[in-house]
């Protein structure tokens, strides 16, 4: 996971505060599912936790974009274009929770443990460096 980030401010709150709560839900509600899924919690409960880590992923992209559109230069469109193409990606993985498809919840993992886990562990720090880098 990240370590401390620096603090940079906008509108009030810091940046780094933003990503390391985030990123702390996040892999808290991974971890849920994880959990559920070994102890056979039943599916009700999986699909559960399958949704609320897709719910606080999506938290996490609008936190991020709301400091990168408070940010004068507001050039971030890279990172947003990510955050769109994982969310085509999560949206997929949504309808199959929502037809209670255990395939859902197998791609949520596979996403988590691939694509999100770097975005949260890089390109979420190179994001912060870059609005770092641009209030200098």
């Amino acid at each position: 996971m990240l370590s401390q980030l620096t603090f940079l401010r906008l509108w009030g709150t810091k940046v780094g505060d933003i990503v390391d709560r985030d990123h702390v839900q996040i892999t808290r509600k991974h971890q849920n599912l994880q959990t559920a899924i070994v102890e056979g919690l039943g599916i009700d409960r999986i699909i559960g936790c399958g949704k609320d880590l897709v719910a606080a992923t999506a938290l996490h992209f609008k936190s991020e974009e709301k400091a990168m559109d408070a940010h004068p230069l507001r050039m971030f469109s890279g990172h947003k274009l990510l955050h769109a193409e994982m969310m085509g990606s999560l949206s997929v993985i949504s309808n199959d929770l929502e037809q209670r498809r255990i395939t859902g919840v197998m791609k949520l993992i596979k996403f988590f443990e691939g694509r999100l886990t770097y975005h949260l562990e890089v390109e979420d720090d190179l994001l912060e460096q870059d609005l770092e880098r641009r209030s200098n």
